[in-house]
């Protein structure tokens, strides 16, 4: 509760700025290997992105101590942030983030703002810059 307390006070204060934010929770599992993952998406968009973007990683998709947790959220209905409102070159569109969990505690997460149409590749270099900074081993 009070990582996600932390995150919502992110997003007002920081705003949707376009950088992606990433943070690891817990360095202990770091290098851990890690064959299977099981997916969690707040929409069917975010699931299968993510799934076929861990699936070509080499990635066992099933249930699993590891679970991976992947959100988009649409700016035009979410974003509460006055001064992005406000601004008038501000032109994201909305946001993508994911959530790496061990048995329901909190690994690391990483969030990126982004301007266009949603599509596959906004949840790229979320995936890939988990991998590197957790050195996960499969």
């Amino acid at each position: 509760m009070k990582n996600i307390f932390l995150f919502i006070l992110l997003l007002i204060f920081v705003g949707c700025d376009g950088t992606m934010y990433t943070n690891i929770y817990d360095k202990s599992k770091v290098g851990a290997e890690v064959k299977s993952i099981d997916i969690v998406a707040s929409d069917a968009f975010s699931k299968e992105s993510v799934s076929e973007i861990m699936t070509s990683q080499g990635f066992l998709l099933e249930s699993s101590d590891y679970r991976l947790r992947v959100e988009h959220r649409d700016y035009k209905k979410a974003c509460t942030n006055p001064l992005s409102k406000t601004s008038s070159d501000y032109s994201f569109d909305g946001l993508v983030s994911i959530e790496l969990y061990y048995k329901d505690k909190k690994l690391y997460n990483a969030y990126k703002d982004y301007k266009g149409e949603k599509s596959r590749a906004l949840f790229e270099p979320l995936v890939k810059e988990m991998l590197s900074d957790m050195e996960i081993k499969k």
